[in-house]
């Protein structure tokens, strides 16, 4: 059984994990660079064969593998921060709305990692922490948030995942110029959504740190203000 969610400020974790987003779109923007350097070189390939084994050719090899072995560094650590700062919400959003979650707290982390269901807890998760942030009515009832955001940052987190497998699979099987550059291209359009899926993380980080933060500090100011009316009385 859980122990009693209990509130901590998120103003940490979303602060690590802004600047690691902010870092795994400097690494994107690497691995975009190897990328239009390798479909630079496959197309002069295309043009004359002689350049094969020539030093181009293992430059940009080396330029693409450093791209690898950085994106999977920043990548780690991101996933780290990031999913830290999605579980402390996930208890915060516990102690700001108790009985609005669908899943227990355990698969903000565990829904990550588990195949399958990957796909889609985590943005349900999501979406019921975005749904706690909602200032109450007189009747304590939440008006339904727009998810407009969620949906844009998990549809290109998802495409951006789907895309690069393809280009991966292609760059394994690929055995002329004009095959590495179709496998770049994939990777290319992997690469641009991870980008903009970097961007929509670092605004629902910011904007659900802020929700969290404001609605807890509304509910201890009534906190107070109702011990201190009982207290005069």
């Amino acid at each position: 059984m859980s122990s009693p969610a209990a509130y901590s400020s998120p103003r940490v974790a979303s602060i690590a994990a802004t600047a690691l987003l902010a870092a795994s779109g400097a690494a994107t923007l690497f691995s975009l660079v190897a990328d239009f350097r390798m479909y630079e070189v496959a197309g002069d390939l295309l043009t004359n064969a002689e350049l094969a084994g020539s030093a181009a050719i293992g430059d940009v090899d080396q330029l693409r593998s450093n791209a690898s072995l950085i994106n999977t560094l920043v990548m780690v650590a991101t996933a780290a921060a990031f999913i830290t700062w999605f579980y402390l919400v996930r208890v915060n959003a516990e102690v700001l709305h108790p009985h609005g979650h669908r899943y227990k707290r355990g698969w903000a982390i565990g829904g990550w990692f588990t195949p399958v269901v990957a796909l889609w807890f985590p943005r349900q998760i999501a979406g019921d922490i975005w749904q706690a942030g909602a200032r109450p009515d007189e009747l304590g009832v939440r008006p339904p948030l727009p998810q407009t955001l969620l949906n844009l940052w998990w549809g290109t987190f998802l495409a951006a995942a789907v895309l690069g497998r393809i280009g991966a699979q292609y760059n394994a099987k690929a055995e002329y110029a004009d095959t590495y550059q179709q496998s770049v291209l994939w990777l290319v359009a992997s690469d641009l959504l991870k980008l903009a899926a970097a961007v929509f993380a670092v605004l629902v980080v910011r904007k659900v740190t802020a929700m969290q933060e404001q609605r807890f500090a509304e509910s201890a100011a009534r906190a107070y203000g109702v011990a201190s009316s009982t207290a005069r009385s």
